[in-house]
């Protein structure tokens, strides 16, 4: 458990490191022109979306390692308890990035996340720290991570969003739609087919066939269906998320008028 331990407290260091010295030495004025006409809280929103790329790629890379390099597909208790080091890594870099952004959004308010982003947040460092200490359900945990390939085009969304000769452009469009698209493949679509593998492929199996319910301690009886919870939220959460973004989606592809939604979905 320290080893986990360890790993998230990196994590934070790293990503509130990394954030620091991008914002200090102002390097975004070189991916945009408008960056040094910016209010100060606005150059901190656009550093902060800079630095979740980073996050995006070492969590999408988790995410899809071990979903398709991991037996738990095959087997249903692999997936419901199965110890991995690897999924436990890549899921407290998560954590520890989500704890950074976290702390930027109560730093700066509800431009940096509102209260459903806070919620999402929470939500997510909990689940992810009582799986990895508890080795339950980390399979799904970490495919969840796979949710994070539509983040980048959130993240170009608001780059491109603050440059007004950017924000009627082409590109900016056929990002938003690249937004909705991956929006609803990895984070509707993928979610719900996680969810009902969930539920289907290892506690039904495990409660109905094996009877393991009967057999299993206290702890598992009562962290399963709280975890299950917490997923389940997870995908409500992003399923309000891509309601509020195909309708803003809609209304840019009838105007040139910009979108930047004020809830982060990393």
């Amino acid at each position: 458990r320290m080893e986990a331990l360890a790993v998230y407290g990196a994590s934070i260091a790293f990503f509130i490191g990394i954030y620091v010295l991008w914002h200090g030495f102002g390097c975004s004025g070189v991916l945009s022109r408008v960056y040094s006409n910016l209010e100060s809280g606005d150059r901190a929103l656009f550093d902060s979306h800079v630095v979740s790329n980073l996050h995006v790629l070492v969590a999408v890379y988790g995410g899809v390692s071990s979903y398709a390099c991991d037996d738990a597909l095959t087997n249903s208790l692999t997936s419901a308890f199965n110890e991995s080091p690897a999924r436990d890594f890549y899921l407290m870099i998560t954590s520890g990035y989500l704890t950074y952004d976290l702390v930027m959004c109560l730093y700066y308010g509800p431009s940096f996340g509102d209260s459903l982003t806070i919620l999402h947040h929470t939500l997510i460092v909990v689940a992810f720290s009582v799986g990895v200490a508890t080795h339950i359900g980390t399979f799904y945990m970490a495919s969840f991570l796979i949710n994070e390939a539509s983040t980048i085009f959130y993240n170009v969304n608001y780059i491109l969003a603050v440059d007004p000769k950017l924000k009627s452009s082409l590109a900016y469009k056929v990002n938003g739609i690249a937004l909705g698209v991956s929006f609803l493949v990895f984070r509707v679509m993928f979610n719900t087919y996680n969810l009902y593998l969930m539920a289907t492929h290892s506690w039904w199996k495990l409660a109905v066939e094996r009877n393991m319910w009967a057999t299993s301690g206290l702890n598992r009886r009562i962290l399963c269906p709280l975890l299950s919870f917490l997923a389940i939220g997870h995908c409500l959460i992003n399923y309000i998320w891509f309601y509020q973004i195909q309708r803003a989606v809609r209304r840019k592809l009838r105007s040139r008028a910009p979108f930047v939604m004020k809830d982060k979905s990393s």
